[in-house]
């Protein structure tokens, strides 16, 4: 019976439940729940909580990662839920559109910057600690040349919260 995993962020992102279609055993999957409530739980007490001994841990957790079941660790960050989290959706002339992506991904406020289909071509997901933060950003990046139009969209509250920003 494979216990639930405790970390709200994991939970809501990857229900643990899907580790019935892997092809894995008991001990992948205990070892997989351990890590992923807690990644920084040692050998030997991953050991010790699913009575086996420390080398089967390690070669356990070898062989996912060769297999590439597990893909890597990560830091998960709780942010505050007063930051202000917005989508910026940017219709770029296409002649420009390389330049101009290159200069939003880069700013500290960008989570995500993605290539669209469509009217607009470009969707950018930024996070900020306060309005004027947000504002400014807004201002300069929002009226660049090349931009023909933009509409932002700012996040007021959450159905189901991102695993990685935790808004």
């Amino acid at each position: 019976m494979k216990k639930k995993c405790t970390h709200e962020y994991w939970e809501m992102r990857c229900h643990l439940e899907t580790l019935d279609s892997l092809p894995i055993d008991d001990v992948d999957a205990e070892v997989i729940r351990i890590i992923s409530d807690n990644a920084r739980a040692s050998n030997v007490e991953i050991a010790r909580e699913i009575g086996v001994s420390e080398g089967t841990v390690r070669r356990r957790i070898d062989h996912l990662i060769e297999r590439g079941i597990i893909q890597g660790f990560v830091a998960v960050i709780k942010v505050s839920e007063s930051c202000i989290k917005l989508f910026i959706r940017f219709k770029v002339e296409e002649t420009k559109l390389k330049d101009i992506a290159d200069k939003i991904r880069i700013q500290d406020p960008v989570v995500a910057l993605y290539r669209l289909a469509g009217d607009y071509n470009i969707l950018c997901e930024a996070m900020f600690p306060s309005i004027m933060e947000m504002q400014r950003f807004v201002d300069n990046y929002t009226k660049m040349e090349g931009i023909i139009e933009s509409e932002v969209q700012m996040v007021t509250g959450s159905y189901k919260k991102c695993f990685w920003t935790g808004v």
